[in-house]
């Protein structure tokens, strides 16, 4: 399977993206990287050479990411990930999580894209190709597709986690939808 080669995060307060507080690391996968995952991500092996190993990086995330809520797109496919490494490094990652691609189909509807590259045209939200695919450039993406998606929430009536959480509990199937309906 897949290994962790880049991890980055932004902090949202207020409703706005923190630049200054950005998690931005290449990870050593320990492991040789393929060209066809390189082809999408960027990431080389020359890259990762002298970055952290996964338990490091996973740990320092960890560390980054306590006491807040996360919000990834296709967020199975992002926490998998930092959950294998969970019992080797004594820690959980026991934070709430939101979906973008969840919350986009509560605001747009089952019969419209979810994909991170649909969900960001919709909403106006500019991403150069060069950032498409890396970890921090698909972060402030969803990031700022957040706060758009949580300003459209609010207009609904829409305000706190709980709303959120029984919100996504009355979209039909909510819990089926599979990989290739959201891409990480």
């Amino acid at each position: 399977g897949d290994e962790l080669v880049q991890i980055a995060a932004v902090r949202i307060v207020n409703g706005k993206l923190m630049l200054s507080e950005i998690f931005d690391t290449l990870v050593n996968p320990g492991r040789r990287i393929s060209s066809a995952s390189t082809a999408i991500h960027g990431v080389t092996e020359a890259m990762v050479a002298d970055a952290p190993d996964v338990l490091r990086a996973v740990e320092q995330f960890h560390k980054f990411a306590e006491g807040c809520v996360l919000v990834a797109h296709n967020s199975p496919f992002d926490m998998a990930f930092l959950q294998r490494r969970e019992r080797a490094l004594g820690i959980q990652f026991c934070n709430p999580v939101l979906d973008t691609g969840i919350l986009s189909t509560m605001m747009f509807g089952r019969h419209e894209s979810h994909t991170l590259d649909a969900l960001i045209s919709r909403l106006g939200i500019s991403l150069p190709t060069s950032k498409r695919h890396t970890a921090l450039g698909d972060a402030i993406a969803t990031a700022e597709a957040f706060v758009k998606l949580k300003a459209m929430m609010m207009g609904k009536g829409i305000a706190r986690f709980g709303d959120i959480a029984e919100a996504f509990r009355k979209i039909p199937d909510y819990r089926r939808r599979t990989h290739t309906e959201m891409e990480p």
